[in-house]
């Protein structure tokens, strides 16, 4: 599409934002067309020869889209002239023109190393994951943490450590970039316009370069939604950071008002609950859609009969060629929408994290159901080091006993005799019964009953909470099927977890950010789950805001009896 159709099609306020020739504030609502706001506000600035752009995103997938769809409409001759990255790539670059070369970037293995290097020196008791997690608290601050504190202590040892080898973290890219800078030792883009979205999403050092670019002479244009802040554990600074952007650089404020996104019957719902947080930018959401959308509300018995409405609800939207997803305050809370998935034979994509299937634990429950079939004979050492037997007692047992199914049970006293130590021959001994009895139940068809026995096997030798939920998922899976195991194993083997336009997409709240589906399902919406205790009410609201915001057509919200009613279905208006 040409640059001129482009801005025909702009809205009032959009094109306000596109013709503004100072800083400006765009406070976008979801669905509001920002990214084709911001990409025909830089093809517009770029149609000058003269004239260069810098547009900053978060992530280089969006940076490498921005990118392409100013360039599409600016033409080639604009790509000298256009610069386009994320906060962290720019700053980077910044480093290697301010030194002369480019520094090494510790990668995430070698940083925990190194930080559980320093905790195990320096006697301080600490997790690494929650020494890490102060060490980049601490780097907020330019000026580094107060001394005398156990913070200061992991901070100058990891930063002096950084330093003997030569390299800085991902975040000593901005740091140092904010404070050479500030110290005239290095210079800002010189760029005559800066273009900054996701700005609600900014910490403080990102709002600083921002800053320091518009000191520079850069006027900036920063797009975002204070709403839609929800990174408040990542120190984004949200409302107060947007704010003040507008209060130190006397920007322009526009409300990108109008959602292309939504039916008003969904954006009704969501702006009943979002009105509820104080501070916030006030703003109208406007449909452009207008009427036409449903919004449900389902409380069900428990996890997996809410499963099972979502799926059932869902599965037609995708047969139609539409889109749909379920969302889940955390992924854990999505292991029973996936057995329900895989029990249906709906295709589906955990877009959020790893399968829980994936699971060693949920491996070993197939190889143990094959063993009870008799599909096949090995794979017994596996189990039995799961069940905590070690390698060279392993040895000792293949040496003196017959592992083999049917096989004879080898007596208790040869096997102690042999060196094997008691508790071992017992856990040996007590397994091979068991294989025994669900051998005898599976030749008599009554596969509930070894679903039941092998679950409570496994889950007494699992100490990890993941493992656990491997365990029950696979189970739950299995036990939801019909037929011989090695029937039910096909499907919770089956490789539909993959990305696909007919998959039913599987996600958290924070990662269906500037995304939207046909049809949305939000599960489990009850106190504790959302909101989160460990998270400010005003962010889980916000939270449940843009997962709210990402159905087009169709929504529907529900609980499990768990737990009461989340206050925001409330606030929502739906019970």
């Amino acid at each position: 599409m040409s640059l001129e159709k482009v801005l025909e099609g702009l809205n009032p306020s959009q094109r306000e934002v596109v013709d503004c020739r100072t800083n400006c504030a765009a406070i976008a609502v979801p669905g509001a067309g920002k990214t084709a706001t911001i990409a025909a506000k830089a093809a517009v600035l770029l149609a000058d020869p003269n004239v260069t752009v810098g547009a900053v995103t978060f992530s280089k997938d969006a940076a490498v889209e921005l990118r392409e769809r100013i360039v599409a409409l600016a033409g080639a001759s604009a790509k000298k002239r256009l610069l386009a990255g994320t906060f962290h790539s720019l700053a980077y670059k910044q480093l290697g023109k301010g030194t002369g070369k480019l520094t090494d970037i510790v990668n995430d293995g070698i940083r925990f190393a190194i930080v559980g290097r320093i905790l195990e020196e320096s006697g301080i008791d600490w997790k690494v994951e929650d020494a890490i997690a102060a060490i980049e608290r601490a780097k907020m601050d330019l000026g580094g943490p107060p001394g005398g504190t156990i913070e200061s202590q992991l901070y100058e040892a990891y930063q002096s450590a950084l330093a003997r080898n030569g390299k800085i973290d991902f975040q000593d890219m901005l740091r140092l970039a904010v404070s050479g800078m500030q110290q005239g030792t290095i210079t800002p883009y010189r760029v005559a316009y800066l273009l900054v979205d996701e700005y609600q999403d900014c910490d403080s050092l990102q709002s600083r370069w921002t800053a320091l670019h518009a000191a520079a002479g850069s006027i900036v244009t920063v797009v975002g939604d204070d709403d839609q802040s929800i990174y408040g554990f990542r120190s984004a600074l949200g409302y107060k950071g947007m704010e003040a952007f507008i209060s130190e650089f006397e920007a322009r404020p526009v409300i990108l008002g109008k959602n292309y996104r939504s039916h008003s019957e969904i954006l009704a719902t969501a702006d009943r609950v979002i009105r509820n947080n104080k501070d916030r930018i006030q703003k109208d959401l406007v449909a452009h859609r207008g009427p036409g959308g449903a919004v449900d509300f389902k409380r069900m018995d428990d996890e997996y009969a809410e499963a099972v409405a979502a799926v059932e609800a869902l599965a037609p939207v995708l047969r139609a060629g539409k889109t749909a997803a379920v969302l889940a305050r955390t992924n854990r809370i999505l292991d029973p929408l996936e057995a329900v998935c895989r029990s249906h034979g709906v295709k589906y994509y955990r877009a959020a994290g790893r399968s829980i299937l994936d699971r060693p634990e949920a491996a070993l429950v197939g190889d143990l159901l094959e063993l009870i079939q008799v599909s096949k004979s090995s794979g017994i050492d596996a189990l039995l080091g799961f069940a905590g037997i070690g390698s060279h007692e392993l040895q000792l047992l293949h040496a003196k006993a017959d592992q083999k199914p049917g096989g004879a049970l080898p007596r208790k006293k040869d096997l102690v005799e042999a060196g094997i130590a008691e508790s071992t021959v017992d856990k040996y001994r007590d397994f091979l019964k068991k294989l025994a009895e669900w051998r005898a139940l599976c030749e008599r068809q009554l596969f509930s009953l070894i679903l039941d026995g092998v679950r409570e096997w496994m889950l007494k030798f699992v100490a990890e909470d993941a493992g656990k939920r491997a365990v029950n998922t696979a189970y739950d899976v299995l036990s939801r099927l019909n037929g011989p195991f090695l029937d039910r194993l096909a499907f919770l083997r089956q490789k539909n977890n993959e990305p696909a336009d007919d998959a039913l997409v599987l996600t958290t709240m924070h990662a269906s950010k500037g995304r939207e589906w046909s049809a949305v399902a939000v599960i489990r919406a009850e106190e504790t789950i959302v909101p989160d205790e460990a998270s400010p009410e005003s962010e889980e609201r916000r939270l449940f805001y843009v997962a709210l915001t990402r159905a087009r057509d169709w929504l529907q919200v529900s609980t499990a009896k768990k737990n009461p009613t989340s206050r925001f279905v409330v606030e929502a208006g739906l019970a």
